[in-house]
């Protein structure tokens, strides 16, 4: 049930923001993409019984400004270190472990990481990523685990809930 309201809201949303009604072929294509919108949510445990993600809400937008600033001194790096008369890019793949086992999580880590300039997540398993990193400070900052805590934070793993004092219990 919760699958084909929220199809139904994408599709909704869709065309209130097209303005695309004569189309078949636009029409269909937003239909499409809804569809496969609620397929990737479903997949990811969006829609079900064991994360409510309207819980996590303010938490991402707490860790939003804190990602835009990551991304603003990354940037500010990258082309400190590009732009330097000596060549300091030291191009390596570092194994970043962590212990993220909510799907949802784990894809905000890794595009988290990806969206700042000087890394890219190549893999994600289990129990690491493999992230391309450019310099020593892109490295360390990969490593620090500070995005980690910040996203386990915000979405807790299975079985978890989050009190109203922002912390995780069981």
């Amino acid at each position: 049930m919760r699958s084909l309201l929220l199809l139904l809201s994408l599709i909704g949303f869709w065309l209130l923001l097209s303005g695309q009604f004569e189309s078949t072929f636009l029409v269909g294509s937003g239909v499409i993409s809804s569809a496969l919108a609620v397929f990737c949510c479903h997949r990811l445990g969006l829609i079900g019984e064991v994360y409510q993600p309207v819980e996590s809400i303010p938490r991402f937008l707490f860790y939003l400004p804190w990602l835009i600033y990551q991304i603003v001194l990354a940037s500010l790096d990258v082309t400190r270190h590009s732009w330097s008369l000596r060549s300091s890019i030291q191009p390596r793949l570092v194994k970043v472990p962590h212990s993220i086992r909510h799907p949802l999580a784990q894809t905000l880590l890794a595009n988290s990481i990806t969206l700042t300039p000087g890394t890219v997540t190549i893999d994600v398993t289990e129990d690491q990523l493999l992230v391309h990193a450019l310099t020593d400070d892109a490295e360390k900052g990969v490593l620090d685990g500070s995005m980690t805590s910040r996203i386990q934070k915000m979405i807790p793993t299975s079985g978890e809930s989050i009190d109203t004092e922002g912390a995780s219990s069981s």
